[in-house]
C-alpha cells in the first residue's frame, strides 16, 4: 500500500512538473511573438495590457483594486478642434471605452459603417441609455484620458497646444498625466515641431530624462534629435544628462553613437561625453563607442586623461587593447599623451594583448623622444612571456 502511495505522489509531481515546463515554454513563445505589439505589466495589485498595431488598433486594458478601464478602438480616429469628442472614423472602424468600479459602471461605443456614418451608444449599469446629453458629457470628461493612453488625436493636440501656449504650455499637459510612455510621446511631438528653439529643446530633453520609464522609447526620441542641433553646450549636455537615464548599455552606445556625429565638439562637451560613456558597464559597448570617440581630436587635445581613465575601466583585455589601438591608428599623439597612456597599456593582464599594442605604438614613437622609450621599455618588462617581450623590444629597434 505504501508503495502504491508512492507511485501516485511521484506520478503527480512529474505531471506537474511536465505542465510547469510545457506553460513555461508557451509562455516564452508568447513573449517572443507578441513582444513587438503587446506590453504586459503587473505591479502593487495593477494590471496593464497595452497592443498597438499599425497605430491605428489597439487595446489598452487598467485594472486595479476593484476598478476595470478597457479601450479599443480600430481605424484612423480624428477628434474634434476642441478635443473633447470624436469627429469622424474610417469606414467599419470604432472606439468602444468602458469603466467600471469605484460606484461607477459606464461603457459607450461609436462605430463607424462602411460610409464612414458613426451610430453612438451609451451605457450605464449594463443599461443602454440616450447618449445625449450623458454620453456626451462623459466622453468629454474621459477624453482627456482617452488620448493619453492610446494616443489618439495627441500629436495634432500637441500641434494646436504648441502654437497658441508654446513648449512650456505643452510640456505643463504632460506633466498632467500619469505614465511614463504618454508623457515622452508628448514630448517626442513637440521635439518634432519646427524651428524649434535651441531653450525649448533643452526644456524638452530635460522634461524626456525625467518622465522616461523605457530605455527603448527614450533612445528612439533621443536619436531623433540632429546631431547638427547638438554643437551647442547647453542643448550637448542636456542631451546627455537624458542619455545617462538609460540603464541598457545597449540603448546608451546607439545613443552615443548618434551623438558622437556631432561636429566640433567643445572642451566641456566632450568631457561630459566621456562621463557618459564611462557610464556603460558593457566592455563590449563602452569599447565600441571610444573605438568612435577616437575619429575626433576632441576627445585628446583636452580632455585625453579621461578619455584614457574610461579606456583604463574596462576589464577586457581584448576590447582595452582595441580601444588603445583605435586611438594609436587614427590620432597622432604628443609627448605628454604617451606619457599618460603607457599606465593603461601596463594595466594589461594578457601578454599576447600588451604586447600587440606596444608594437603599434613603437613605429610612432619620435625617434629622439628618449624618456617615451624608456617608458616603453618599463612598461614591456611587465610582460611574462619572454617571447612577446622579445618581439615588443624589437619592434622598438
Amino acid at each position: 500500500m505504501k508503495n502504491m502511495y508512492r507511485k501516485v505522489i511521484i506520478a503527480a509531481i512529474a505531471v506537474v512538473s511536465i505542465a510547469s515546463i510545457a506553460e513555461a515554454k508557451t509562455l516564452s513563445i508568447v513573449a517572443v511573438t507578441q513582444q513587438d505589439t503587446i506590453k504586459s505589466r503587473v505591479k502593487n495589485n495593477t494590471h496593464v495590457v497595452t497592443s498597438n498595431k499599425n497605430g491605428n488598433k489597439g487595446n489598452y486594458i487598467y485594472i486595479n483594486n476593484g476598478t476595470h478601464e478597457e479601450i479599443k478602438y480600430n481605424g484612423d480616429i480624428n477628434l474634434t478642434e476642441d478635443f473633447k469628442d470624436v469627429k469622424s472614423i474610417s469606414a467599419n472602424g470604432y472606439l468602444r471605452y468602458l469603466k467600471k468600479g469605484n460606484g461607477v459602471n459606464k461603457k459607450l461605443e461609436i462605430q463607424s459603417d462602411k460610409n464612414g456614418k458613426l451610430t453612438r451608444k451609451y451605457y450605464e449599469g449594463g443599461k443602454e441609455v440616450a447618449y445625449e446629453p450623458a454620453g456626451k458629457k462623459w466622453l468629454q470628461l474621459e477624453m482627456p484620458t482617452i488620448i493619453a493612453k492610446t494616443g489618439i488625436g495627441l500629436e495634432a493636440m500637441v500641434q494646436d497646444i504648441y502654437k497658441k501656449g508654446g513648449a512650456k504650455a505643452v510640456l505643463a499637459e504632460a506633466d498632467k498625466i500619469d505614465g511614463g510612455s504618454s508623457k515622452l510621446k508628448i514630448v517626442s511631438y513637440l521635439m518634432a515641431q519646427p524651428n524649434l528653439s535651441a531653450p525649448d529643446t533643452k526644456l524638452a530633453l530635460q522634461h524626456a530624462a525625467v518622465a522616461s520609464n523605457s530605455d527603448y522609447e527614450l533612445g528612439k526620441l533621443l536619436k531623433k534629435v540632429p546631431a547638427a542641433r547638438l554643437a551647442k553646450d547647453d542643448l550637448a549636455i542636456a542631451y546627455l544628462q537624458a542619455a545617462q537615464k538609460i540603464s541598457s548599455d545597449y540603448e546608451k552606445g546607439k545613443v552615443l553613437s548618434h551623438f558622437l556625429a556631432t561636429p566640433h565638439l567643445s572642451k566641456n562637451t566632450a568631457a561630459a561625453a566621456v562621463k557618459t560613456v564611462n557610464s556603460i558597464s558593457s566592455d563590449y559597448e563602452k569599447s565600441k563607442i571610444i573605438q568612435k570617440m577616437a575619429n575626433q581630436e576632441s576627445f585628446l587635445t583636452d580632455n585625453y586623461k579621461l578619455t584614457f581613465g574610461a579606456i583604463n575601466s574596462i576589464s577586457s583585455d581584448y576590447e582595452k587593447s582595441k580601444s588603445i589601438s583605435s586611438i594609436l591608428n587614427k590620432q597622432k599623439l604628443s609627448e605628454a599623451q604617451y606619457q599618460a597612456l603607457f599606465p593603461v597599456v601596463s594595466s594589461i593582464s594578457s601578454d599576447y594583448e600588451k604586447s600587440k599594442v606596444l608594437r603599434n605604438m613603437a613605429s610612432r614613437l619620435p625617434a629622439n623622444a628618449t624618456a617615451l622609450r624608456e617608458d616603453y621599455k618599463k612598461t614591456a618588462k611587465t610582460i611574462s612571456s619572454d617571447y612577446e617581450y622579445r618581439k615588443a623590444i624589437e619592434a622598438l629597434n
